[in-house]
């Protein structure tokens, strides 16, 4: 997958992908006029279907139940389940439905965790309604956006340690080789598939076979996952690199 950084304050992970039919959408909020004016915003996308709001995470994994969808617009501070713990859950028994966290909260920590837990993007409340169907239509396409300050957050070394990192194990003990260091790196710093290929000299195959081994031997799914591991590593440090 690749990814790019857009001038409309989306960070893009991965090739656009077509869709046909209407992209089926949750809003969880507990705060009803927040989510009620979200649904309206996205109520006049010809492609895109508003057909459940809830107030609390458990609610979502409860309608998820009876009936899945595409996108969840996920606040984060939510009363009973929060949007970070629900998020997890719905990664986890729901792979095919994808979560967006929207809130007006750009803390560390919390965006850290939501996407650690496979959240497909993250984006502030202060968004305009082209931006958000925009989002939604992107991650329902397997990409990842994430709004231009948080960007800004992860790509200037968030939760990143002070020391440099030489070599990475993965669970079995096994060193990640030189090449698979240099292409995990610049996963984590946000490069396409394509800037990758031409900052090393590869064909854009090769590198998504590495990309692909990387998921194996790390036991990570998710090109978000990987970014955040090479964030959260300190690998973004390596070599004194910004």
């Amino acid at each position: 997958m690749d990814s790019i950084i857009s001038k409309d304050s989306l960070l893009i992970v991965s090739e656009p992908g077509v869709y046909m039919d209407k992209i089926k959408v949750m809003i969880a909020d507990d705060q009803a006029i927040v989510a009620e004016g979200l649904g309206a915003l996205l109520s006049v996308e010809d492609d895109i279907d508003v057909v459940k709001i809830v107030e609390n995470g458990k609610e979502a994994l409860e309608f998820l139940k009876e009936q899945q969808v595409d996108v969840i617009l996920m606040d984060i501070r939510m009363p009973v389940m929060n949007g970070v713990e629900c998020t997890g859950r719905v990664t986890s028994e729901y792979p095919d439905t994808k979560v967006l966290i929207l809130t007006t909260f750009d803390d560390d920590e919390y965006i850290s965790e939501a996407m650690g837990n496979g959240a497909a993007g993250y984006m502030l409340k202060d968004l305009t309604a082209d931006k958000l169907a925009a989002a939604v239509r992107n991650v329902q396409c397997g990409n990842t956006v994430m709004h231009h300050k948080i960007t800004s957050k992860i790509l200037g070394g968030m939760n990143t340690r002070k020391n440099t990192v030489e070599s990475i194990r993965t669970m079995g003990g096994e060193v990640l080789t030189h090449r698979e260091m240099d292409i995990l790196e610049l996963v984590g710093r946000g490069n396409t598939n394509t800037e990758i290929a031409d900052k090393l000299f590869l064909s854009i195959g090769t590198v998504k076979n590495y990309i692909t081994t990387l998921y194996d031997k790390l036991g990570i799914k998710g090109r978000t996952k990987l970014m955040t591991y090479a964030i959260d590593s300190g690998l973004i440090e390596r070599n004194g690199r910004e």
